[in-house]
């Protein structure tokens, strides 16, 4: 049996609809989200308070992880980006990780050790226990969950990453780069 042009295009267009159609699952996944009420506030729910963006993971057979947007509600006693960050590093509510399925590259014990910030830019100073364990891939997850919380807060703002007192250089065993600030491309 020979395989005749007209296959491999048929073969290839099945294969291009069936990444399509999981990339638009993968999208009515995410924008259900927006219309989902969870206890701490995913995009949808009706708090009056103010609230912060953090990104979370979820698995996807097609596309890897990707980054889904969650909402907290800020406290009066903390800033938006000390809200943000300490939300992001106790990772998803129970409910969230049963019924959305939401997850974290962010390993437990990371702390918010200090925000500075002016006019003009923004340091995030966070402790060594970010940099612990996992793959590459693993860590670029997690970077990219840290970059797009701390990002969404910069309001055009430079954002600056300190590791224990350090401006960041590299992180994980195989060294990601960390671009400074944060919005830099590599």
């Amino acid at each position: 049996m020979s395989i005749t042009y007209i296959d491999i295009v048929k073969i290839y267009l099945v294969n291009v609809y069936r990444k399509f159609t999981n990339f638009v699952l993968v999208l009515l996944i995410s924008f259900g989200l927006f219309s989902c009420t969870v206890e701490k506030g995913v995009p949808g729910s009706n708090s009056k308070k103010p609230q912060v963006t953090i990104y979370f993971t979820k698995a996807s057979d097609d596309l890897g992880v990707v980054l889904i947007p969650v909402l907290r509600d800020t406290s009066n006693d903390r800033s938006a980006y000390e809200t943000a960050l300490k939300e992001l590093f106790l990772g998803p509510t129970l409910d969230e990780k049963d019924r959305l399925s939401l997850a974290t590259e962010i390993p437990e014990g990371v702390r918010l050790i200090s925000i500075k910030e002016s006019n003009d830019s923004v340091d995030i100073d966070i402790s060594s226990q970010f940099m612990k364990g996992g793959g590459s891939e693993t860590i670029q997850v997690r970077f990219r969950q840290l970059r797009e919380t701390a990002l969404n807060l910069a309001k055009g703002r430079p954002v600056y990453l300190y590791i224990d007192g350090v401006k960041a250089k590299t992180i994980g065993g195989e060294g990601l780069e960390i671009p400074q600030p944060l919005d830099s491309e590599v």
